[in-house]
C-alpha cells in the first residue's frame, strides 16, 4: 500500500481501544507466552484452516519435539509429518519443513522480517507472511483471513463478497491504515481475537464490542448480512475401498500400509491401499486392485465397515475390507510397510486413515457357515461405526 492510498482511505481510529480490550480479553495461548519469531511461524502454519481447540496439543508436541528452526530445519520430513499426525492438510507441513531449511540456508538461521521476503518462503502465502511480519516483527502489516476480514467488513459496512480477490485486497487496505506505529503485532492479534470471540459470523455480541461505535455495520442494523459469503461450491463425493491386508506369516496382527504420494490427498502420511470406486464397479473388485496396485494379492476379502471423512473440497466414503495375504506375494518396496498397531504413532497417519485401522481393529473376524457357504459377520458390531464423520475444515483462531 503506497502513502497516498493510505491518506486517501480515512482510519477509524480502532487501535487505542482494541489493544486496550485485548490486554485484559486475549486468551492466554502458548505461542504468546514468551513469544519468538519461530512459534509464530509455526502456529500459523497449523492454524491455516484449523481450530485453536484442535491445534493446541499438536503446537506443544511439535516444540517439544523440534523446540528451534534449526531442529525442525535439521529433522527428516517423515518425522516432521510424524509429528504432524492427525492434524490435516499435510502440505502444511512439509511447506513448515522446507520453510525452515531455506530460512536455514539463506537467511543465517532467522526468519526474514519483511512481509516481502516471507512471502518468497515455501508455504507462505499473502495471509502468512503478513501475520507473521506483525506478530513476530512488529512490522507495519494486516493479514486478512476469515475473522480480520469480517471485523473490518462490519466496521466499514462492506456489502460485496469478502472472498472477492477486490474485496480481500480493500479490506486489507482498510486494515493496514489502522495499523498503529507500536504494538503492530498486538494490533493484529487483537482484531483477529475480536473476530472470535465477539465479531463472530452469527449473533456478534455487539454489546461487548469495544469499538461498536465505529462499527458502520452496527450503526446501519447489518451486522446479520455483513459479512457476505458466496456459497461454496459443493464437495466432490468420492467413494473408495480401502483393504487391510494381515500378514499370515506373523503371530502377532501385522497389515500392510502404503505411503500416499506427496501430490495427492492426505500426501506423504500413511494409509492402508486404497482405491476409487466409480460407478458400477464392484466394491470387493476395486479392493482387490487396490493390493494389486502395490504389488499384493489377498484371499477372500470380508466388508467390515464404512468410514466417512469430510474434507474441504471432497466428500470421502471408504468401503473397509479386511483379509489374508496370500504367503507367496508378500511384496516391498519403499512405499509399503508391513506395521502392528503398537508401530502406528512412528509414521505419519492421518486421522483417515487411524479411522480405517481403528475399524479393523475392533470389528470381530467372520467366521465361515459350511451351511450356507457364506461368511457370517457381526452385525451389531458394525452398525455403530457404519458412519463415522470427521470435519477437518474451519476457519483459523476461533
Amino acid at each position: 500500500m503506497t502513502q497516498r492510498e493510505r491518506k486517501a482511505a480515512r482510519p477509524f481510529g480502532l487501535a487505542r481501544e482494541l489493544l486496550a480490550w485485548y490486554d485484559v480479553h486475549r486468551r492466554r495461548l502458548p505461542w504468546r507466552e514468551a513469544p519468538s519469531p519461530y512459534k509464530t511461524l509455526v502456529s500459523e502454519f497449523m492454524l491455516q484452516q484449523t481450530t485453536v481447540a484442535t491445534v493446541l496439543p499438536y503446537f506443544e508436541r511439535f516444540l517439544c519435539r523440534f523446540p528451534t528452526l534449526a531442529a525442525l530445519a535439521r529433522a527428516p520430513e517423515s518425522a516432521v509429518l510424524a509429528a504432524w499426525s492427525g492434524l490435516g492438510y499435510y502440505t502444511r507441513a512439509r511447506n513448515l519443513h522446507r520453510a525452515a531449511i531455506v530460512s536455514l540456508r539463506d537467511h543465517d538461521g532467522d526468519l526474514p522480517h519483511e512481509e516481502s521476503a516471507l512471502r518468497r518462503l515455501p508455504g507462505v502465502g499473502p495471509y502468512t507472511a503478513a501475520a507473521i511480519a506483525a506478530i513476530a516483527f512488529d512490522e507495519h502489516a494486516f493479514a486478512v483471513d476469515g475473522n480480520s476480514a469480517r471485523v473490518i467488513a462490519r466496521i466499514a459496512a462492506i456489502r460485496n463478497d469478502i472472498r472477492s480477490p477486490a474485496v480481500r485486497q480493500r479490506i486489507k487496505t482498510r486494515g493496514e491504515v489502522e495499523v498503529p506505529t507500536a504494538r503492530a503485532g498486538d494490533f493484529m492479534q487483537a482484531v483477529m481475537e475480536l473476530g472470535a470471540l465477539v465479531c463472530t459470523p452469527k449473533n456478534p455480541s455487539c454489546t461487548q464490542c469495544p469499538i461498536r461505535p465505529s462499527c458502520g455495520a452496527y450503526r446501519a442494523g447489518l451486522t446479520a448480512s455483513i459479512p457476505r459469503v458466496a456459497p461454496k461450491p459443493a464437495r466432490r463425493v468420492v467413494h473408495v475401498a480401502c483393504v487391510a491386508l494381515q500378514d499370515p506369516a506373523t503371530s502377532k496382527p501385522r497389515f500392510a500400509v502404503v505411503r500416499r504420494d506427496d501430490n495427492e490427498l492426505l500426501g506423504g502420511t500413511w494409509s492402508l491401499p486404497e482405491a476409487v470406486i466409480t460407478p458400477g464397479q464392484s466394491r470387493e473388485a476395486i479392493a482387490h486392485r487396490a493390493a494389486a496396485l502395490v504389488g499384493l494379492t489377498a484371499d477372500k476379502l470380508e466388508p467390515i465397515g464404512v468410514v466417512r471423512q469430510i474434507f474441504t473440497h471432497r466428500d470421502v466414503t471408504a468401503f473397509v475390507f479386511r483379509g489374508n495375504l496370500k504367503a507367496n506375494r508378500r511384496a516391498s518396496s519403499n512405499k509399503l510397510r508391513w506395521v502392528f498397531p503398537d508401530q502406528l504413532s512412528q509414521i505419519a497417519i492421518s486421522s483417515f486413515a487411524k479411522k480405517t485401522l481403528r475399524l479393523v481393529a475392533e470389528t470381530p473376524s467372520t467366521t465361515h457357515d459350511r451351511r450356507t457357504n457364506k461368511l457370517r459377520t457381526n452385525k451389531q458390531r458394525l452398525t455403530p461405526r457404519a458412519r463415522i464423520v470427521d470435519s477437518t475444515t474451519a476457519p483459523r483462531s476461533t
